[in-house]
């Protein structure tokens, strides 16, 4: 190979910073996009047009009694990593009792939903990769003012409405959204 036909680029670390300068947020608690989303407080941490698509980030405070339908993502996966309380996390036909420390990925394709059957708050953090599905909690979800305060009554159009809209995003309902999943029972 002669000279002439080899390409040569070199870059000093300025110049390669200047090039690839990485935009680097800092969210501290209780900081993000706080909605009320089919009951579940949301708080967007990272945003895929924050990431180049490649990923988003969520907390979610599951108040008792909530979670949402048993679905399926057919254009990410998910991660769930738990902080405060406790969800029963169905997956895959597999139950499995979720407290502090606990986490799952999820591939997409896999069947699942969460819920609170306990007497306190539980909080994860949720990962979605590539990024996208956070405009749908952006489309659906209400602003919330003060978090302290009740979670606002979700009525069976707004549900309906938020059912239909998933499948923009690549959501499948898996089965009637007011259905509990059955299945066999884990601990992680």
């Amino acid at each position: 190979m002669n000279e002439e036909s080899m390409d040569q680029v070199s870059f000093s670390a300025d110049q390669f910073h200047a090039i690839v300068a990485p935009k680097v947020n800092m969210i501290e608690a209780g900081g993000g996009i706080n909605l009320w989303v089919l009951g579940v407080l949301v708080t967007l941490k990272a945003l895929g047009n924050e990431t180049g698509g490649t990923y988003a980030v969520f907390e979610d405070r599951v108040p008792p009694g909530s979670g949402p339908p048993p679905h399926i993502h057919t254009l990410e996966d998910e991660s769930w990593y738990m902080l405060e309380g406790e969800l029963i996390w169905l997956v895959g036909g597999k139950e499995f009792h979720a407290k502090p420390g606990s986490f799952i990925h999820l591939p997409r394709f896999v069947p699942h939903t969460f819920e609170n059957r306990f007497d306190k708050t539980a909080v994860m953090v949720l990962n979605y990769a590539p990024g996208g599905l956070e405009n749908w909690f952006l489309q659906v979800g209400k602003r919330v003012q003060d978090p302290a305060e009740a979670p606002p009554r979700v009525s069976n159009e707004e549900r309906k409405k938020a059912v239909e809209l998933m499948k923009e995003y690549g959501v499948i309902y898996a089965g009637n959204p007011e259905q509990k999943q059955q299945s066999s029972s884990a601990t992680i």
